[in-house]
């Protein structure tokens, strides 16, 4: 069992294979899978990397939508804590729940725990941030301290500029999955109809992040290419889709290109 006083780990699971389908609109309880899990499996198009999220969107997701982790949330001046718990407001209940909680200020005493401690949230109302039992800081947070709520399995729509490392996947059942529901997006290996912004792609160019979507890389650097065109796009084309290798499991990192 890992030692919260020494672990940088928390409820250790595994990456197993596929045991159910992807077509799945899970209840908040996440029933299919861990949130946050990863399954390596292999069809007709070669090897597959898929990730189990929670849609945090407020609109449902559609077959080859792209996806991305939902921005940091910045807490400033909490209004009272403990060594589990922040209390502040302005929050959508449960839209936090599992993200990292990141002690970015003490203001009673710069430097001194629990700034620069992390923590799992548990869940969240409008106003109160639970952390997992197992992971408290060692200090209670107090009044007026700051708090970064840092993204892990929350998602919402891609959008154009993102950094490869902050998408998540492209969906892959046909029925897509609803807001506040969990569902599959893959990651890495040949995905044969991701959506893709109209406009002319070359095969074997790489491809980034749009509105929900992918488009030509132009003269974007490498730290925002999610995948390579496995096929042309004509500028004309009706069916705005196209087969990608994506590259999201082991993309280039955040660093702008040499």
């Amino acid at each position: 069992m890992p030692d919260a006083t020494t672990d940088l780990v928390l409820k250790l699971g595994s990456i197993t294979g596929l045991g159910q389908g992807i077509n799945t609109d899970d209840a908040d309880t996440a029933t299919t899978a861990r949130p946050g899990t990863l399954r390596i499996l292999v069809d007709a198009y070669g090897y597959r990397i898929l990730q189990y999220v929670k849609n945090v969107s407020d609109s449902a997701y559609a077959m080859g939508e792209l996806v991305r982790k939902v921005a940091n949330t910045a807490v400033s001046n909490i209004t009272a804590g403990g060594v589990r718990q922040a209390t502040t407001t302005g929050l959508t209940a449960n839209d936090h729940d599992g993200r990292l909680c990141f002690v970015t200020d003490n203001d009673d005493s710069a430097g001194a725990a629990p700034e620069g401690e992390t923590s799992v949230i548990k869940n969240n109302s409008a106003t109160i941030i639970d952390m997992e039992f197992d992971m408290p800081f060692s200090v209670a947070l107090a009044a007026n301290d700051d708090l970064t709520l840092i993204s892990n399995w929350q998602s919402n729509d891609a959008a154009d500029g993102d950094l490869a490392v902050n998408v998540l996947g492209v969906v892959v059942g046909n029925a897509g999955f609803s807001d506040n529901q969990f569902g599959w997006v893959q990651k890495e290996g040949y995905c044969p109809g991701v959506d893709a912004l109209s406009g002319a792609i070359t095969a074997g160019d790489p491809v980034v992040a749009d509105a929900a979507q992918v488009g030509a890389f132009g003269s974007d650097g490498q730290e925002l290419w999610v995948g390579v065109a496995l096929g042309a796009m004509a500028a004309d084309q009706t069916a705005d889709t196209l087969p990608v290798n994506l590259r999201l499991f082991s993309c280039a990192g955040p660093g702008t290109s040499p």
